[in-house]
């Protein structure tokens, strides 16, 4: 095995309370898309760190610089694929709550999904709610609302902004029997109470940071 995957015993403990799980909930963050393409949020784009951009300060100041930048992201995002992890849970129709804004668990076939930092490739409307689709970004310098005219943003959860869902999150936790954390280190509040609630109930948590296209295929089939 590679350095970073489990060790035989690890993988064998995993497998058996994989088996013996019935109502599984996986939390999934920016590393089990990395196998896709698609950067952490450490990583730079274009010279600025993600970070950087995922800012309301930046969409509220920075308008037309956030949407050229957002331009560019885009692109590369919509070019990203499913990888084998995506697939693996596809296939379990597990719950997953992900940080990640790529949709790639739905274009897997993932159903049941709360994505509680939203979709990169959607545009919401903070005056009437309207959701449109990122089209508009190509037909519109700083797109607006087509029925309300207020500016749109990415319908994402910049810094300085609450996470969508997280009471149905904590519900999902809470009724699990097993938390497998793929791609996270759940490391910031809210989420890092998550793994708390697991844990206080005595479910197991199967927590894999890297390499999650190799190790789930074998651990969900």
């Amino acid at each position: 095995m590679r350095s970073s995957e489990p060790s035989v015993d690890q993988f064998a403990k995993w497998k058996e309370e994989w088996e013996k799980a019935a109502h599984p909930v996986a939390v999934t963050g920016a590393g089990i898309s990395v196998a896709s393409g698609l950067p952490t949020l450490s990583a730079k784009w274009k010279g600025i760190e993600l970070r950087d951009f995922f800012t309301y300060e930046m969409f509220v100041h920075k308008t037309d610089s956030f949407y050229q930048y957002y331009r560019h992201i885009l692109q590369h995002w919509k070019q990203a694929k499913p990888n084998a992890a995506h697939a693996a849970f596809a296939k379990t129709g597990m719950p997953i709550i992900t940080q990640n804004i790529d949709g790639l668990h739905q274009r897997a076939g993932s159903r049941h999904i709360l994505e509680i930092h939203g979709n990169l490739l959607e545009l919401l409307c903070g005056e009437c709610k309207g959701i449109y689709q990122s089209d508009l970004v190509a037909e519109q310098r700083i797109p607006v609302c087509p029925r309300c005219k207020t500016v749109l943003k990415p319908n994402i959860v910049l810094v300085g902004e609450e996470i969508y869902h997280y009471g149905t999150a904590v519900d999902w936790v809470g009724s699990a029997d097993l938390l497998l954390i793929v791609g996270t280190r759940l490391e910031m509040a809210p989420c890092q109470e998550l793994p708390e609630i697991s844990r206080r109930k005595g479910s197991p948590i199967i927590r894999i940071n890297h390499d999650a296209e190799h190790i789930l295929p074998l651990l969900l089939e």
